[in-house]
């Protein structure tokens, strides 16, 4: 026992022990500290091109072309949770040179999600609306064929499932797609109509970065709002008031994949590669530990007279 007491064999197992401890603090404290540093301080800005029709523009008015800019970003840290803000403006480029900016359907939002969970927070104070589920941020390590069973859907007010729909790879990272189709039926009122039972369908096609949660682009994401009703022979009719449909830019989708990409490698370092480098370092302690009491038994071992 001598041998393991000398300075040399007291360091190494002090090193042996220190990289043992470091492995499960890493996984449980150290890691998802960076996950949370990088939560507080998100700022990103996206942008997306589509069609929309609104009745409230005139009944006759077209569908023209539209892009949406939106700027999300952290704006506090309180305790477990943050707040997040997203300022969106929607423009009328049917003149891409002099685009008119539409009030109606720009506007700004304030969420508080929990950095832990990554879900909104019901009745937060600072958020301007009870939301609860993922949006705009979803839940990490997903796992192909499982869906998102409470997404939160802004323009429908209320949390629904985003169905798991196939693995797809694009520029060397695996994105998971999701669909989404859900109905209600409100109360509320639309331009030119006030107090009337409309039907609310919205759509969505998202990819994500399963190991993240991050999502990568909107493929493809509608919102028709339309009045059901009957004419004096009883014939059923629908007229449609809204029906707004877009899709991320080509930019804002390759901005989307490369952020996917960084963000995947970030968490393949922090939960993989780290983790193995403190292994091996443990390994080579060891090794290191077993010849230096070899050579120190060699060392110590009585000399044979002659």
């Amino acid at each position: 026992m001598s041998v393991l007491k000398s300075k040399s064999s007291i360091a190494l197992i002090i090193g042996i022990i220190v990289a043992l401890l470091l492995i499960p603090l890493w996984y449980t404290m150290l890691a998802p500290s960076f996950v949370i540093s990088e939560l507080e301080k998100i700022d990103l800005t996206t942008s997306f091109e589509g069609t929309l029709y609104y009745m409230g523009y005139g009944g006759a008015s077209p569908i023209f072309p539209i892009r949406i800019e939106a700027h999300v970003y952290a704006d506090g840290v309180k305790g477990d949770n943050v707040t997040l803000r997203m300022d969106v403006v929607t423009m009328n480029i049917t003149d891409p040179d002099k685009p008119n900016q539409l009030e109606e359907f720009s506007y700004n939002k304030t969420y508080v999600f929990n950095k832990f969970t990554l879900e909104n927070v019901r009745n937060a104070p600072e958020a301007d609306n009870n939301r609860t589920g993922y949006d705009p941020l979803y839940p990490s390590h997903l796992k192909a064929g499982e869906d998102i069973t409470n997404a939160w859907l802004e323009n429908l007010n209320k949390t629904a499932t985003l169905k798991f729909v196939r693995a797809e790879k694009e520029e060397g990272v695996t994105l998971y797609k999701y669909f989404l189709n859900e109905t209600i039926t409100k109360n509320m009122t639309v331009s030119p109509f006030i107090h009337q039972n409309f039907t609310l369908t919205s759509t969505k096609t998202i990819l994500i970065e399963p190991l993240s949660g991050m999502q990568a682009y909107t493929e493809n994401e509608t919102l028709t709002v339309y009045l059901e009703g009957r004419t004096l022979k009883g014939e059923k009719y629908y007229l449609t008031l809204v029906l707004l449909t877009y899709k991320s830019t080509v930019e804002a989708k390759a901005d989307g994949i490369a952020e996917a990409k960084t963000m995947y490698g970030g968490m393949q370092l922090l939960e993989l590669y780290i983790p193995a480098i403190l292994g091996v370092v443990v390994i080579i302690l060891i090794v290191g530990l077993a010849f230096n009491v070899r050579r120190l038994k060699r060392k110590m071992a009585p000399k044979s007279k002659t």
